[in-house]
């Protein structure tokens, strides 16, 4: 694939993870209008609330995204867009609608996982993983998420959204899995996967405050990537930090460009 080819994978792959997450929610709705996709969890968070849009398929319409944003402007719901830096005229677009630079990047990055090769041996017996199967787990998965957002409306959103998930007749979904890792049997670190076409796009990786500086964080994503490709994933593509950037490169992650961040709040 070309660099524009795994741009259009990752958002595509972004794009059915909001909309699978949103099927868990009995009263959320998806919307798609003009190559927009936007999504109303029916919940006041800009975690679960999003506008995402196709690259390729669709010239910007500039009056559809400024009703989109009127919408969730008249439901007072925070929201989050995503482009890439490159994108000027989407940019401009956001700051007619009045959106703001969250003010936080993050670095769009693929791996192919023909050529990977675990780094990190799984000799620590004291670290495991396990796929969340049970209610007691997906609410224990959505306390360690929420806790990076601790004091703000966003961790109680969180909780809530999982509280919900974990009460949905979709739970048994091999499409889109949530692992937890344990150390010495205790919930310290987390990570999903959701596939789509021979991708596998990794999401809300999160360490506990308390156990971070171990390697937990690579060995999770080793972890990640182990499982991605015994589904038969060619490839997966993340969105990382700055910071974690060279810890993915390491792993065999390659960068396909900076993607910013717009909300409207």
């Amino acid at each position: 694939m070309n660099q524009s080819e795994q741009k259009q994978v990752m958002i595509n792959n972004l794009t059915a993870k909001i909309k699978e997450r949103a099927n868990f929610l009995e009263q959320a709705k998806i919307y798609e209008k003009d190559g927009f996709t936007f999504i109303d969890a029916y919940l006041p968070s800009y975690n679960f609330n999003a506008v995402t849009f196709s690259e390729t398929e669709h010239s910007l319409q500039r009056n559809t995204f400024k009703e989109i944003i009127d919408y969730y402007n008249s439901k007072k719901y925070p929201i989050n867009v995503w482009c890439w830096e490159q994108q000027t005229d989407i940019i401009s677009l956001f700051k007619e609608t009045e959106l703001h630079d969250y003010g936080t990047d993050y670095v769009g990055m693929i791996a192919n996982l023909q050529n990977f090769q675990p780094t990190i041996p799984d000799t620590n017996k004291d670290f495991h993983f396990e796929k969340a199967t049970s209610t007691e787990q997906f609410i224990i998965f959505g306390g360690i998420l929420s806790s990076l957002y601790k004091g703000t409306n966003e961790e109680k959103q969180i909780n809530i959204y999982f509280e919900k998930l974990a009460q949905s007749a979709l739970l048994d979904n091999d499409r889109f899995q949530h692992i937890i890792g344990y150390y010495q049997d205790r919930p310290v670190a987390i990570g999903s996967i959701f596939f789509t076409d021979k991708i596998a796009g990794l999401y809300d990786i999160a360490i506990l405050k308390s156990e971070r500086g171990k390697g937990l964080g690579t060995k999770l994503t080793n972890y990640l990537l182990e499982t991605a490709k015994a589904e038969n994933a060619a490839y997966c593509t993340l969105q990382a930090s700055p910071e974690a950037e060279n810890i993915y490169r390491k792993l065999g992650f390659e960068t396909i460009g900076t993607l910013k961040v717009f909300v409207n709040f």
